[in-house]
């Protein structure tokens, strides 16, 4: 029997317009907007053996890892759409560009190169083309069912995700691209990461989704994620109003937290070095007139979002300012990027 492979670099990305609570098979309450990073990325390698007792042989990094028991689960999902999994064992390694929990969404990289290999070995199996939109909108759906900020991760530039009436081609199943709606100049947007703290949440994404099920504020919550996406998106188009765009971003991360907050249990993921953080961010853009800002996924970590052309006065405020309250000093500097890459 013929040894099928495949092999992607995948990128994270960071959500301006945030998804939180999700309806079944990982579809999204409301629509989000994100970018994807140029040097966070995951490169992921998948060969389709014979099948053996051992289905699945998962390396991270060289090593075993916990890891697998997620893969596992995931292939038994896609088994339905894509029924030769039953027929083959995996053997699997991956690799990240970026240290672990660095505020960086890890899943999101991860299980988009999956899914790209997958699309790619169902696509070598079946004679499909790999070349066409066809198959991006595959790889998202599947990645979608691991982690469902991953489907926006198989896109280069800008990915909106979610069913709304302000964009035609939206569904709740994939992302879908819209990087030729967006001004050229967000294309020079960069996320310094600042590392507030590195240990494991306590309450993880997927718990803190299913608390919007019952949530008290979900209703208000889904009408504004669909007012901001729309404003957002309209912003973009043009590079009339960098700061409107910095005052809607932010205002979107303080959301997702607030909405941590006022959940029964309620629960609280950032630190007093994140809001030491964000307070001198505010000051520094008042101070300078720059358009600078933040914003915030699931957890304690800081992503500062600025021009390129801006770079040098940020990164001198990030060493001279900002790195005190960090963990050990550590950030990541990244960029809008290309997109995933066959390897």
């Amino acid at each position: 029997m013929t040894t099928y492979k495949s092999s992607w670099l995948c990128p994270s990305n960071i959500a301006l317009v945030k998804y939180w609570g999700k309806k079944p098979e990982q579809l999204p309450m409301n629509p989000s907007l994100s970018f994807s990073l140029k040097q966070a990325r995951t490169r992921t390698s998948v060969a389709i053996v014979p099948k053996s007792a051992e289905r699945l042989r998962f390396l991270f990094e060289g090593k075993e890892s916990s890891f697998d028991t997620r893969i596992r689960k995931y292939l038994d999902k896609l088994a339905i759409d894509l029924p030769w999994i039953n027929d083959y064992s995996f053997e699997m390694e991956s690799s990240n560009t970026f240290p672990h929990s660095t505020g960086i969404a890890s899943s999101a990289s991860a299980f988009g190169a999956l899914a790209l290999c997958l699309a790619d070995l169902n696509s070598q199996l079946t004679g499909v083309s790999t070349e066409d939109d066809q198959f991006f909108q595959t790889a998202s759906r599947l990645a979608r069912l691991g982690s469902g900020s991953a489907s926006r991760s198989v896109y280069g530039g800008f990915a909106w995700w979610g069913k709304s009436a302000a964009m035609k081609a939206s569904t709740d199943c994939y992302a879908v691209p819209v990087s030729n709606q967006i001004h050229e100049s967000y294309f020079s947007l960069c996320d310094a990461v600042l590392l507030v703290d590195s240990q494991k949440k306590k309450v993880s994404s997927s718990a803190g989704h299913d608390l919007m099920n019952n949530h008290p504020y979900q209703a208000a919550r889904l009408a504004q994620a669909n007012q901001s996406i729309e404003q957002l998106l309209g912003l973009m188009k043009t590079d009339g109003n960098r700061m409107a765009f910095i005052d809607l971003v932010e205002q979107e991360a303080l959301s997702l937290h607030a909405l941590m907050m006022s959940s029964t249990p309620s629960f609280l993921l950032l630190k007093p070095g994140s809001l030491e953080i964000i307070e001198k961010i505010r000051a520094f853009r008042h101070q300078t007139g720059l358009p600078v800002g933040f914003t915030i996924d699931a957890g304690p970590n800081i992503h500062l979002l600025y021009w390129k052309e801006d770079q040098e006065a940020v990164h001198a405020f990030i060493r001279t300012e900002l790195l005190y309250h960090t963990e050990n000093g550590e950030w990541l500097d990244d960029r809008v990027g290309e997109g995933p890459v066959k390897a």
